[in-house]
């Protein structure tokens, strides 16, 4: 990593990979949660605003920044099934 104080890009990768560990632990707490049993979970998204900062591709092409508004709903369910020989 640079010594750089001054260089953001690579502040906001570190950061932006940090966040992306905390949501995919996250989720993967919540799926743990609810494997193996029967059950329906929904999540309903109202206005959730999701801020994606500003890129750069290659060669340096700016890719700009993007605001994203969410609304809707994610729902999931789990089932039980037994396993081995019923007979």
């Amino acid at each position: 990593m640079s010594q750089d104080p001054n260089n953001t890009n690579e502040n906001m990768e570190g950061q932006g990979q940090q966040q992306a560990s905390q949501w995919s632990q996250m989720i993967g707490q919540v799926l743990e949660s609810v494997t193996g049993k029967n059950m329906s979970t929904t999540i309903d998204f109202r206005g959730l605003e999701v801020d994606i900062p500003r890129a750069r591709g290659p060669g340096g092409r700016d890719l700009g920044s993007a605001k994203w508004t969410v609304n809707g709903k994610v729902v999931w369910t789990t089932e039980l099934h037994k396993t081995g020989d019923s007979g």
